[in-house]
């Protein structure tokens, strides 16, 4: 990409693939719904929206409703789902707009009966269960009068019920998912025995959507995965072990440059608090990239980047704007090539996992902090 020192490129070819291998594996008469909360986990809202609209996605979901109502701009006939917090002074906006709130208590309820009431709209409302996560939710002794209220609110409607698995990710035991998912569907009957048809039945994520299809419903929410990137390691042992092909490809990569290069001698200290002497003569690259950019400061004197398909050392603190890499082995460097910050380059690759594993954090981490501001361009 020109003129722009760093970025973010979209795979919209492996986006596209990620898409049919999920929707392969789906149940019977579930939906697919992309999550694309946080950016889009990094790699722009817009950007991801496009494409998979351009792919027959109908159905998205959003963590704020600033995001679903940009959606539901672009996309006026798409299912958009808010799944986090909505102030209750933006909920008019989000009635008017037809968006699908998820609502747990009294309090958004009887405002949305009200808003309704006003503007002669009807409230779309996704039901959240706590069946073990301990979040957002509405527990078992709580959802018969949440019931009453809205079977007496004639401006709210439910078209949605959901909850959240605690640990799918964490372990090869199922015991606690089969236990939240018991709970799920028990508050689903009792909500149709109260006389409510909800269309939208949805408690799969992008692990329940790879192991568990008897939780598929009626809807599935894919997040991780649509962008490639497996859920956990443990996801993706258990599903090879099962011989069951899924090769999730990559949708992102993360670019700087060379800002400039210099040869210093051995004994040189390099950034700041002097935390790195160089044990050689070296060669160095400047990268205009640091941790306000979202390139962990953790990764100081441990992380890698890939220069010509070489694996370069950080060297040194992660700067708020700059990091400085050994760039010793690379043939001929020079002034603004590029520099691969998770991506492959050659037969060298850096994932957003391999970062997570030095900086002892998730993946899901290492790219919804990669900041919004720097351009997203797809290719």
């Amino acid at each position: 990409m020109k003129n722009v020192r760093t970025w973010v490129e979209v795979d919209k070819k492996a986006l596209k693939q990620n898409i049919d291998l999920l929707r392969s594996m789906l149940r019977d008469g579930a939906r697919f719904c992309a999550v694309v909360k946080a950016n889009a986990y990094g790699h722009g809202l817009k950007e991801v929206s496009q494409i998979c609209h351009n792919n027959g996605v109908d159905a998205f979901a959003v963590d704020d409703v600033d995001d679903a109502l940009f959606l539901k701009e672009k996309y006026p006939s798409s299912l958009i789902m808010v799944l986090g917090y909505t102030m209750l002074d933006r909920l008019e906006e989000a009635v008017v707009a037809g968006l699908v709130l998820t609502v747990y208590d009294k309090e958004h309820i009887q405002k949305l009966q009200a808003i309704g009431t006003k503007c002669a709209k009807t409230a779309l409302i996704n039901l959240k269960i706590e069946t073990g996560t301990s979040r957002q939710g509405i527990l078992e002794d709580e959802l018969k009068d949440i019931l009453d209220l809205v079977s007496k609110s004639q401006h709210v409607k439910l078209v949605g019920v959901s909850t959240h698995f605690a640990n799918i990710e964490d372990t090869t035991s199922p015991q606690y998912a089969t236990l939240q998912f018991g709970k799920f569907q028990q508050a689903c009957t009792r909500i149709t025995e109260a006389g409510f048809t909800p269309e939208l039945i949805h408690c799969t994520c992008s692990a329940a959507i790879l192991l568990y299809p008897q939780t598929h419903g009626t809807l599935v929410r894919a997040g991780i995965s649509l962008y490639g990137i497996w859920p956990s390691e443990i996801i993706e042992q258990t599903l090879r072990k099962q011989y069951v092909t899924c090769n999730l490809k990559p949708v992102l990569t993360w670019k700087s440059r060379i800002a400039q290069i210099k040869t210093l001698p051995m004994g040189t200290p390099i950034s700041y608090g002097l935390t790195e002497i160089l044990k050689k003569r070296s060669r160095i690259a400047i990268v205009p990239v640091g941790y306000w950019d979202g390139y962990d400061r953790g990764l100081s004197s441990t992380g890698e980047v890939l220069v010509s398909g070489y694996r370069c050392k950080v060297l040194g603190r992660v700067c708020m704007n700059m990091i400085v890499v050994d760039v010793s082995d690379v043939p001929e460097p020079t002034i603004e090539q590029e520099v691969i910050l998770i991506g492959q380059s050659g037969r060298q690759r850096i994932t957003a996992y391999d970062i997570a594993l030095k900086t002892q954090t998730i993946a899901y981490e290492v790219t919804t902090k990669i900041n919004p501001s720097l351009p997203r361009v797809v290719v």
